[in-house]
């Protein structure tokens, strides 16, 4: 097989405002570390590229902007190219310049604050199409770079586990809390490495895979930063002089830096605290790479994708004016339910959800799982357990990211993770056969090649 990995910063020139945490209220203050923007690209009797980024997310107008832009350059068609995205909350969240594919959010990188009650269409996009045309620009540069520079060498994949991650649905008799949750079955443990290893038995690139929100930086962080995996990077780069490291987020929907934990409830840390997170992490992932018991991947690239409907229940006007009227909803919940009932008095608001699986298998024994949004890590872990006779990594958060993808025991007992149905734009909650639905098609995908 022949591979190239590349990087290039894909940090912000003018202050912006950060996603992934609502309750900033202004725009980033200077750059504590650089986001970047890494390729992997991966040759043997086809080819497949994978793009991860170091942002909160991106919608439909983004990911299919780049995936439009490569196919039309390079021949490469979109199941032959998996996005990814960190979900770091220091940067932004991304769009690009097709309208109708953009994301109902009323968020820009160059808004003041968020004003939920606020409609997308009075948005000035400008500097999100700059920056989206920035991110595609050097992402067809590398592409350009990889092409002409392919590297003779074979992959390895192994197994690790790690503990770098904690639940944060607490179960309680007052029902699903936000706060830590230790049992260890509560989260995926699963860390999965494959190093790409030149003819001269040099490690060139490393993708690690692990499942966990980078947000151990919180809601009073102003800095742009890539949280953990940024640390991670430049701590594994250090040790390992010419090898390029990539993160592949999972399905962390519902799972926080473990270092967030304390007291019993979650804290933003700093940045001390942040280095010794990623460190952490960094060395358990440097003892994996020089253990034994790698297995040589046995290239042979197949891809897939696939998109189905995720259905919601239909909730009636009162239902939903319940929770305008409920005094211990929060403002933004209350904004974005009264815009939701005018968009349902016009018709504009479906009962399912577009979703889109990317598969990449590697050789018969491997494959990479592409999943919208953020899924959380139950699904994950399922869609392991179901495909247990081969080494399966699950990603989530790619392509692109509208709202949680949950199980049929988040939906019933609750919890922040169960209330997608007002960002997915939808008439009710999901109803509890989307996990069967999401599940089953990943599997069909899987074993009917």
């Amino acid at each position: 097989m022949k591979f190239a990995l590349l990087k290039e910063k894909i940090t912000p020139d003018i202050p912006v405002f950060q996603a992934g945490f609502g309750a900033r209220t202004h725009k980033s203050e200077g750059v504590h570390d650089d986001p970047y923007a890494s390729i992997v690209l991966i040759s043997a009797n086809k080819t497949a590229v994978i793009i991860a980024l170091d942002v909160v997310d991106g919608d439909r107008s983004f990911a299919f902007g780049i995936k439009n832009a490569i196919e039309e350059k390079y021949g490469l068609k979109q199941d032959e190219i998996i996005i990814n995205y960190s979900h770091t909350h220091s940067v932004v969240a991304v769009t690009g310049e097709d309208k109708e594919k953009r994301s109902q959010d009323p968020y820009s990188i160059n808004i003041d604050k968020i004003s939920w009650s606020k409609d997308k269409n009075d948005i000035d996009f400008t500097e999100d199409v700059r920056y989206f045309n920035m991110i595609k620009t050097k992402i067809m540069n590398m592409l350009d770079v990889g092409f002409k520079n392919l590297i003779d060498g074979d992959a390895y994949i192994c197994k690790g586990r790690s503990k770098f991650g904690v639940s944060r649905r607490f179960p309680s008799e007052f029902g699903i809390l936000w706060k830590p949750n230790f049992d260890e079955n509560a989260m995926d443990a699963d860390l999965y490495l494959i190093k790409f290893i030149d003819k001269n038995d040099n490690v060139r690139g490393l993708i690690y895979n692990y499942a966990c929100h980078p947000s151990t930086l919180g809601e009073d962080n102003y800095m742009i930063s890539a949280d953990y995996p940024g640390v991670v990077r430049k701590h594994l780069e250090r040790q390992n002089p010419g090898m390029a490291a990539v993160f592949l987020q999972g399905c962390g929907g519902d799972i926080k830096p473990f270092i967030t934990a304390y007291n019993g409830q979650f804290k933003s840390c700093d940045y001390d605290e942040l280095e010794k997170a990623g460190i952490c992490l960094a060395d358990e992932i440097q003892a994996l790479i020089g253990k034994p018991g790698w297995r040589k991947i046995d290239a042979e690239i197949q891809t897939k994708y696939s998109e189905i409907k995720l259905y919601s229940e239909i909730w009636d006007k009162e239902k939903w004016e319940t929770i305008i009227n409920n005094p211990d909803e929060p403002a933004y919940k209350k904004e974005f339910v009264k815009k939701l009932l005018l968009d349902m008095e016009e018709g504009k608001i479906k009962n399912y959800f577009p979703y889109y699986i990317s598969l990449l298998r590697l050789d018969k024994k491997t494959c990479i799982i592409g999943l919208e949004c953020e899924v959380v890590s139950e699904i994950g872990k399922k869609v392991k357990k179901v495909l247990g006779d081969e080494d399966v990594i699950v990603l989530g958060y790619s392509n692109s990211s509208t709202c949680y993808i949950p199980t049929k025991r988040v939906l019933q007992d609750g919890g922040y993770e169960s209330e997608s149905l007002i960002s997915a734009r939808l008439t009710g909650p999901f109803v509890h056969e989307v996990e069967d639905i999401l599940i089953g098609r990943v599997v069909t995908l899987v074993k009917l090649e």
